[in-house]
């Protein structure tokens, strides 16, 4: 599969943004058939969906944004909202320029990622992780409902959405990064996601003919 993964980095510039060596360090991991690459996007109000604005019209299977936020799990993000926090400044001092995103846009996005998959196999892997109903306000809701609104544009299908790192976790080893990339291609795979729902419409129809 071709996975495209976006760490947006931190306001702080004198701290390690753990969500840009993830992304570096999986993609430079031996995938074997699997195709990953890595982008990295500035903490900046202004640009900081450019760089992955540049390549979402190439033919990804799968694309996620990895950022940080505060607490103890990963965060899988259910929804992206059409709003900024407007007193949010950015890692030049720069606030978003109105407080809705899209102004035409929808009021929210629902992530197209198969989140309590992903979150139930990361837990098992020694990530413990959990499905989230707040992405928050800040740069990371921002640049993933850009690239949700944009890939609806595009009428793309494809798993997206948004992973939030705890922002104390210490940096991946190289077996982590083994670990968490091998979860993400295993779970995300399209070949994989179609026998999931082969399977399910299966039962259904099981179902449906014993009644």
């Amino acid at each position: 599969m071709n996975l495209l993964l976006a760490g947006l980095e931190i306001i702080d510039s004198s701290s390690q943004s753990v969500a840009c060596q993830c992304v570096t360090g999986c993609a430079a991991v031996d995938c074997g058939d699997h195709r990953v690459e890595s982008l990295v996007l500035p903490a900046r109000w202004d640009d900081c969906f450019s760089p992955l604005a540049a390549l979402l019209d190439r033919p990804w299977d799968a694309v996620v944004i990895i950022s940080e936020k505060a607490g103890d799990s990963i965060s899988i993000e259910r929804i992206a909202i059409n709003e900024t926090d407007v007193s949010q400044k950015d890692a030049i001092g720069r606030r978003p320029r109105g407080k809705l995103i899209e102004p035409a846009g929808d009021a929210g996005y629902w992530t197209t990622l198969p989140y309590r998959e992903l979150a139930s196999k990361l837990t098992a892997h020694t990530f413990m992780a959990v499905p989230s109903h707040s992405a928050g306000m800040a740069l990371a809701n921002y640049t993933c409902y850009r690239m949700m609104h944009e890939l609806v544009s595009q009428k793309r299908g494809i798993p997206a959405g948004l992973l939030q790192l705890p922002r104390n976790r210490s940096a991946f080893t190289e077996e982590d990064l083994k670990r968490f990339i091998s979860i993400l291609l295993e779970t995300l795979d399209p070949r994989q996601l179609s026998d999931d729902s082969l399977e399910i419409d299966l039962q259904r129809l099981s179902s449906r003919m014993r009644s």
